[in-house]
């Protein structure tokens, strides 16, 4: 029986967006160590990015007032990006191979570091949004003097 774990709830802001972004890494972590298929619909959204959330989101009324910067731009890239990764992943979990889903899945490379990249890309929007840096300040590390 496939695995139930797909959520699809509407996106207003960044954190509704990154919510988002965790679930679907929990989805995809669950159906590989419960050794279970990912539910046709789940299976559907990862094939097809523009029906995604967070890609509707990026697109929504919401994001009017971000479109054009360089940003928005990433954060677009970064989610088709992601959607490549789950992809790869969700074949591997659909066609039995769950050992090798959870490989990738714990793995730096590529999967951890799109999730990353996408993550990063979103809270980017979010501190634009609130008229702040894209990239914030590295905090000074503690207790070394320069």
């Amino acid at each position: 029986m496939p695995a139930e774990t797909y959520i699809a709830k509407t996106i207003e802001n960044a954190q509704d967006a990154i919510a988002s972004h965790v679930r679907w890494k929990i989805a995809l972590l669950l159906a590989a160590r419960m050794r279970e298929p990912l539910s046709a619909r789940a299976t559907r959204s990862i094939q097809h990015p523009e029906e995604c959330s967070i890609r509707k989101w990026l697109l929504s009324e919401h994001t009017l007032h971000l479109r054009g910067t360089p940003e928005y731009l990433a954060a677009l890239d970064q989610h088709a990006a992601f959607h490549g990764q789950m992809l790869g992943i969700a074949n591997l979990i659909n066609g039995g191979e769950y050992e090798q889903a959870e490989r990738l899945l714990n793995a730096a490379e590529p999967f951890q570091n799109a999730s990353t990249a996408l993550a990063n890309a979103i809270m980017a929007l979010n501190r634009i949004a609130a008229g702040k840096p894209a990239v914030q300040e590295a905090l000074p590390t503690m207790g070394k003097t320069s």
